[in-house]
């Protein structure tokens, strides 16, 4: 048996026996009685205070979170989840929570409205979408179906609701629903997202296929993407039926999208490409019931497999003439 001491980038790290243990507590604090200009000034005559670790205080659940947002301003995190059922905000800035809200029902689903957290707007599980404001609880509005997935376009004011094969519209400008868009008559979509450069809609489905929509093209599909076809046919005998793509994202550079499946595979696209540039394969013994989790970090992009709880990072191969680059993780 051996061990020894890491340091690494300030956290510190004891192997052993091949297992990498972090410790997130230990190393010097900066006091919490010093200003503002005190701190930045100790931070820049000590280097082991600047690569110091702060963990967000009561960044927890008392049993599950369904889901967390990052403000547009990157200053506040709102995360939603159970039991009771319940949102909570962190602001960064100051490392710690900065309210807490119950709710009647569980949400599915949070989306910024604004810049920070003065106007939210949740998905709950009882086919409605409530609008927070600064001091709480403004409105809510019953949902024509139940709803999947929430997203916001800023450009008209329309808070989009994916439900079967819908995505319903709720214009926060005119206070009204109006015509939804309309997807293939036998598949459910699942995620939406907005892509930040263009404006395209896009709509995960089902039945393996992402559905892309445009405001000023009328209210069905534009184009259709069928993401089973990116996958390795060696891999691709391996599964059962169609699967259900479980994740969409778009990158905010508006040409690459990353869209997951519910049989474990992530595919990351060139928008001027109907082929994969990069095809990453989740080998674990989850794999049937494997929901993948996409979100980029610049060029790289995060995948988070909440069946087995893991979280993997690999870079984004940008040359969309090439075939598909594999990943594997086991």
């Amino acid at each position: 048996q051996k061990s020894n001491n890491v340091v690494m980038s300030g956290l510190k790290v004891l192997e052993f026996d091949d297992v990498k243990v972090y410790n997130l507590t230990a190393g010097r604090a900066v006091p919490d009685w010093l200003n503002e200009t005190k701190r930045r000034q100790l931070l820049k005559k000590d280097p082991e205070l600047k690569r110091r670790v702060e963990l967000l205080q009561n960044f927890e659940f008392p049993t599950a979170a369904n889901t967390v947002r990052v403000s547009p301003d990157g200053e506040y995190i709102v995360a939603a989840g159970t039991y009771k059922p319940r949102i909570r905000c962190f602001e960064t800035s100051e490392m710690s929570m900065k309210f807490e809200r119950y709710l009647n029902c569980e949400a599915t689903c949070v989306e910024f409205l604004s810049d920070d957290y003065s106007k939210l707007a949740m998905l709950l599980a009882d086919r409605y979408v409530e609008v927070h404001a600064a001091y709480g609880y403004h409105y809510r509005t019953r949902v024509p179906k139940y709803g999947r997935d929430l997203a916001y376009a800023r450009d008209n004011c329309d808070l989009l609701i994916c439900g079967e094969n819908n995505i319903f519209r709720l214009n926060l400008e005119e206070g009204r629903f109006i015509e939804p868009f309309v997807g293939a008559d036998t598949a459910a979509i699942n995620k939406i997202d907005i892509n930040p450069v263009n404006g395209l809609l896009a709509g995960a489905n089902t039945e393996g296929c992402v559905e892309c929509f445009d405001w000023r093209a009328g209210l069905k599909p534009i184009a259709t993407l069928d993401v089973i076809k990116g996958i390795p046919p060696r891999y691709k005998r391996k599964i059962k039926g169609i699967p259900a793509l479980t994740a969409l994202n778009f990158h905010r550079n508006g040409l690459h999208m990353s869209v997951g499946t519910a049989s474990g595979q992530v595919l990351m696209y060139d928008m001027r490409s109907k082929t994969p540039v990069s095809v990453y394969i989740q080998m674990c013994e989850f794999i049937p019931r494997c929901y993948l989790l996409c979100g980029w970090h610049l060029f790289s992009i995060l995948v988070v497999c909440v069946m087995c709880v893991r979280c993997m990072s690999f870079s984004l191969v940008s040359d969309a003439h090439k075939e598909p680059q594999l990943w594997f993780a086991h």
